[in-house]
């Protein structure tokens, strides 16, 4: 009789335990799907970060050699930049181009349309940023004659450091900083692109 009580009570304990472990991972499963939700609300909430292309550009080939000129499109479809010098216009695919620079001089704009002063006259309000991997596609230039472009960055940057780059962009409330474009690369192979930029 001992025996058959304690068979019972092994039995019983057993199916005890198993129904809490089983609640326990339903429960850690939900709290992990409401994190990653929260997670990708976040990045979401952060959007896409506006950057500024001076309105001139050097575009250095890989096989030696330059191109002047301002930079109008940039078309992750097709691999090519498309560039204004003069009166005319020069398409010159991604995979011939080793990078772009934009000098100091050349004039870059705020989202409100007044220029952004660089060099001697205004310093930067951050320190140089570099982002890597960014696929083509998330970057977009919105208005090609004053330069005004964003760019995701949500695949690249973890969470802590996309707060952080939001945090330089407060400003005062009228010109805001903004990242200026000192220098973009492509990788053809991988269709993404590096960006280096600082805020002024």
């Amino acid at each position: 009789m001992k025996r058959k009580t304690l068979s019972f009570l092994v039995v019983a304990l057993f199916t005890v335990t198993a129904g809490m472990a089983a609640q326990v991972n339903a429960a850690s499963q939900e709290v992990q799907k409401q994190n990653l939700r929260s997670v990708q609300a976040q990045a979401n909430a952060r959007g896409p970060i506006p950057v500024a292309l001076p309105t001139q550009a050097e575009i250095v080939m890989k096989g030696g050699g330059k191109r002047d000129g301002r930079v109008v499109q940039i078309d992750d479809k097709t691999q090519k930049v498309l560039i204004q010098a003069g009166q005319g216009k020069l398409s010159i695919p991604l995979g011939q181009i080793d990078k772009i620079l934009f000098p100091e001089s050349a004039k870059a704009y705020y989202i409100n349309g007044g220029p952004i002063l660089r060099g001697d006259r205004t310093p930067a309000k951050g320190r140089r940023e570099t982002w890597r991997g960014i696929p083509m596609n998330a970057f977009r230039l919105l208005d090609p004659n004053q330069g005004q472009a964003e760019v995701k960055l949500e695949s690249v940057l973890s969470l802590d450091k996309l707060d952080s780059i939001m945090s330089v962009m407060v400003g005062d409330g009228k010109n805001k900083p903004q990242f200026v474009v000192d220098e973009m690369q492509f990788d053809v192979q991988k269709k993404t692109m590096t960006i280096v930029a600082t805020p002024y």
